[in-house]
């Protein structure tokens, strides 16, 4: 099957940046909207730093899955069934003169 149309190579770079824009966004948002007091006052309070909730939060998701693929592929690997025992089982490649 072929495809006509290809992404560039710099499209998930770009996308990234993109995504990391957009939490920065919204965590600065965050952090103006908490420094506000519900009630209309008469002098604004200064703007509250922004508490990095977002990247803590992320970390634990992709570590808690990566942790799971470890044990799911050492059980896998413990049952034979991973695959790596058929490439020790490979005869070695005849390279020709």
């Amino acid at each position: 099957m072929r495809s006509e149309f290809r992404f560039p190579n710099a499209t998930p770079i770009l996308m990234a940046v993109i995504l990391a824009g957009v939490i920065l966004a919204i965590e600065k948002a965050t952090a103006i909207e908490q420094s506000f007091p519900l009630a209309y006052p008469q002098q604004l309070p200064p703007i509250q730093p922004e508490h990095f909730t977002f990247f803590p939060a992320m970390a634990v998701i992709f570590l808690s899955a990566y942790a799971a693929a470890v044990i799911g592929w050492a059980l896998l690997f413990a049952m034979r069934r991973s695959g790596m025992h058929r490439l020790s089982e490979m005869p070695p490649v005849q390279t020709q003169k």
